[in-house]
This record gives C-alpha cells, sequence and structure tokens, in this order.
C-alpha cells in the first residue's frame, strides 16, 4: 500500500513537504483560484489515486486545475507569465482572506494565455523561450510586485504580434554557455537569438522541461 498508482501515462506534476496545517490553493484554467488547508483532505495510503479535484472543491463545468501553491504564510509572490511577452509578480498575500472563503475570482490576467505559473519565496532568474528562436534570461527582481491579483505585468521581452512566448524556465547555471549575452540590465528585451540549438555559434545545454 506504500506504492503509488497511476493511471497509464499520468505520473504526478508537483510535490511538496509539508503539514496539514498549511493552506494550499489550485489554480486553474479560468483564472480562479480555490482555496482550502490540507487538513480537509483525508489521510490515505499511497496507493489511493486520492481526490479528484474539480468535484471536491466543486469546480465550473470544463474547469482545470493548473497549479497548486502550498503556503503557511501568505509570505511570497506569485510569478505569472503570458504568451504576449509580459510578466506578472503578485504579491502572495493579496489571495489571502479574513473569512474562510474558498473561491476567488480574478486569479490572474485573463490578456493573454498563460504560459507558467509558480509560487516563489524570493526573486530568481527564469530562462525564457520566444517563437521567434530566441532566449531572455530574466530577473524577477526586474519586475515590480503589485496587488491586483489579475494584474497585466510588464512587458518582458520586445517582440512582433505575429511572436509568442513558447515556454519559461526557472534559470540554473550551465544551462547556457555565455549566459550574459542573454541577460539584460532594462526591460523589455528582445534575447538572443538561437538557430539550431546554438546561441551565437555556442551550444546550448539546456535540460528536459
Amino acid at each position: 500500500a506504500d506504492v503509488q498508482k497511476y493511471k497509464e501515462e499520468d505520473g504526478p506534476s508537483q510535490s511538496f513537504e509539508t503539514t496539514n496545517r498549511a493552506e494550499v490553493m489550485f489554480f486553474t484554467n479560468r483564472q480562479q483560484v480555490y482555496k482550502c488547508r490540507l487538513s480537509e483532505f483525508d489521510d490515505t495510503k499511497a496507493s489511493v489515486l486520492g481526490d479528484y479535484l474539480p468535484q471536491r472543491l466543486g469546480m465550473d463545468p470544463g474547469e482545470l486545475p493548473v497549479y497548486m501553491a502550498v503556503t503557511m504564510d501568505y509570505k511570497g509572490y506569485m510569478l505569472f507569465a503570458f504568451e504576449n511577452g509580459k510578466i506578472a509578480k503578485v504579491e502572495l498575500s493579496s489571495y489571502a482572506t479574513k473569512t474562510n472563503r474558498k473561491k476567488l475570482i480574478g486569479a490572474y490576467s485573463i490578456k493573454s494565455p498563460l504560459v507558467y505559473i509558480e509560487a516563489i519565496p524570493d526573486d530568481a532568474e527564469y530562462l525564457c523561450a520566444t517563437t521567434a528562436s530566441r532566449m531572455l534570461i530574466v530577473n524577477t527582481a526586474m519586475v515590480a510586485p503589485k496587488a491586483a491579483r489579475d494584474t497585466q505585468g510588464v512587458q518582458a521581452l520586445s517582440m512582433k504580434s505575429t511572436v509568442r512566448l513558447l515556454w519559461v524556465r526557472p534559470y540554473q547555471e550551465g544551462q547556457v554557455e555565455n549566459p550574459h549575452r542573454l541577460r539584460t540590465k532594462a526591460l523589455p528585451a528582445a534575447g538572443a537569438l538561437v538557430k539550431d540549438g546554438v546561441e551565437q555559434g555556442e551550444q546550448l545545454t539546456l535540460g528536459e522541461s
């Protein structure tokens, strides 16, 4: 009973070590967030598939969770990156409520499709790639935090209207050679042109997402 079971081609997308005193927030594809305490979920064996969240949390028809954030104190930020190249950093305290509200609307901006979401305790660097074969390392310290949950964010990447942000990953040293070529002192920035896995003649060493 200590083996976690999954359906075929299924598996974990997130995992945390925490306590049942923590609060958990489920962000959905409808720009809504559902909040509850972990203590509200029953203890189960690893062999049990667990709770079906849309039903357990009373989500709207067709609504699905896209990210889970766990917090004890609502310190830190929610980071959002959108297809239009904008990045938003929302104070996690903006999701705290004095009453026991289960559902908050306007959890993040609806102006552009969501590409990346993460709860971060502090500022960090992220590697961004566009459909125009450009990459940019963005430090979230350059993005001013906002209290409004549905803020559109700031334009981090300079892009033509036909270009979109493709993916975002936490940056780790060694992912790319000469990373200074991908960094910028001001936003927005176009980033460096990448072609066939080579950034200005130097091999990229990106790992799997």
